[in-house]
């Protein structure tokens, strides 16, 4: 059980990037949604065990919210890119997500504070949120 939690808790072990792995992560995880789009029951169940899953990663790796859990990023940015159909504006909730997720403006930066899983997940929902209300914007006033 460990072995699929590390797994899973890592993005398919994109976690472990040298570089940017919570990029790394977003990046994967576009790539995913944009071969299989998801539909919004499918993100909610995702996230739902993400916030288990991400929770008992902590305890294995011995650390809040360590750099190579990056399932949260999964689930950010599946919620940003959730039925979007263009490349382009798969590209814009990746970029528009990042961006969220580094800056943590607003109340994003206080969901960290939360226990467990829950902390890891939802600021990571909260920015893909962010991301994903900005894109609907601009596709009703384009």
């Amino acid at each position: 059980m460990k072995g699929i939690t590390t797994f899973l808790a890592t993005g398919l072990y994109s976690g472990y990037s040298p570089v940017m792995p919570g990029t790394v992560g977003s990046l994967i995880a576009a790539v995913i949604i944009w071969a299989v789009p998801l539909t919004w029951w499918q993100i909610l169940l995702i996230c739902a065990l993400s916030i288990y899953i991400c929770g008992q990663a902590e305890k294995i790796f011995g650390e809040t919210d360590p750099g190579k859990i990056v399932l949260d990023e999964f689930c950010g940015m599946f919620v940003a890119a959730w039925n979007l159909d263009s490349l382009i504006l798969i590209i814009a909730a990746f970029v528009l997500f990042r961006f969220f997720d580094i800056a943590k403006p607003l109340f994003i930066n206080r969901l960290q504070a939360w226990p467990g899983g829950w902390g890891v997940v939802f600021d990571d929902l909260a920015a893909g949120l962010m991301a994903r209300i900005i894109i609907a914007v601009v596709i009703l006033i384009v």
